[in-house]
């Protein structure tokens, strides 16, 4: 008996999602609108780009639908087309939560097509549904795990690209061999000024890393660490007239040197024509002098 009502369950579920995927268009529209109703940030991704939105909702109901009439040959695509998704909302900046509520509204808006069809061709039919409802929101949950995990890895992604090019652009300013196209880029990155008054601090040894080095200066100095090979080096902002204080006392075990005072960020790498590996000894001398 079980067998049987299946079997009549997946009947009525394949005939209502044939007529949904027939439909597809419309139904496109309809979650579309419901998004910019109920989701400030797909509102803004219509206004900025209403056809890219509207085919990636297109698409991702088509492969949905698709995986009820045939949940083996469509299931491959239909992850591959969800996790598309999460990736390149990750990289738009979209919200994690406005994309889950997004498919969520998808699963919520298939499920009432599905109802309001089978009410509408065969009312007696309608029963039958509960049978098959786990399955259809299995799929949901399935897919909005699938999104969250690309959006997830697609955000450590960039994460780790912003932070290795913000080395890039400390260590380009420090040696010297920052271009000049660079140097907005690397202002902004550092959350520097680039026409500001700078001094470079090289702190070695002490406790490892930033935390250490921090010690060397004052907790309102605005400063960007970048931890090289053998230093810790700081881009400091200074005033006209002015020089960080470097209590060696409170950078306990460390040696830290200083580097005179330049104009603007394209400088910081330079004294007198020398580069920074040049007076990056001055740790030493410090030391001993202290």
């Amino acid at each position: 008996m079980r067998s049987l009502i299946d079997a009549d369950a997946l009947r009525v579920l394949h005939r209502a999602s044939r007529v949904l995927l027939d439909d597809l268009p419309q139904l496109t529209d309809g979650l579309v609108a419901v998004l910019q109703e109920q989701e400030p940030a797909y509102r803004a991704a219509v206004e900025s780009d209403a056809t890219t939105t509207w085919q990636e909702v297109h698409r991702s109901l088509r492969h949905s639908i698709s995986s009820l009439l045939d949940p083996r040959g469509a299931r491959d695509a239909a992850r591959r087309c969800t996790w598309k998704i999460g990736a390149a909302r990750a990289e738009q900046g979209l919200p994690l939560d406005a994309l889950l509520h997004a498919f969520r509204l998808g699963g919520s808006l298939v499920w009432q097509g599905l109802v309001d069809e089978t009410s509408r061709s065969a009312p007696e039919d309608v029963r039958l549904l509960v049978h098959v409802a786990s399955d259809v929101w299995d799929f949901v949950d399935e897919h909005c795990t699938l999104v969250a995990d690309a959006y997830r890895q697609t955000e450590r992604q960039l994460a780790w690209r912003r932070e290795n090019r913000v080395r890039l652009l400390a260590a380009a300013l420090l040696d010297g061999t920052s271009r000049i196209a660079d140097l907005p880029e690397a202002a902004q990155a550092l959350a520097l000024p680039e026409h500001g008054r700078y001094v470079v601090v090289a702190v070695a040894g002490g406790a490892p890393g930033c935390t250490g080095a921090q010690a060397a200066l004052a907790p309102d100095v605005r400063v960007h660490w970048h931890t090289g090979v053998d230093a810790d080096y700081g881009i400091v902002l200074v005033g006209d007239g002015t020089e960080p204080v470097v209590p060696g006392e409170q950078a306990a075990g460390a040696r830290v040197g200083v580097s005179g005072a330049v104009q603007g960020l394209s400088a910081v790498g330079r004294r007198g024509g020398w580069r920074t590996p040049r007076w990056a000894c001055a740790p030493r001398r410090a030391a001993r002098s202290g």
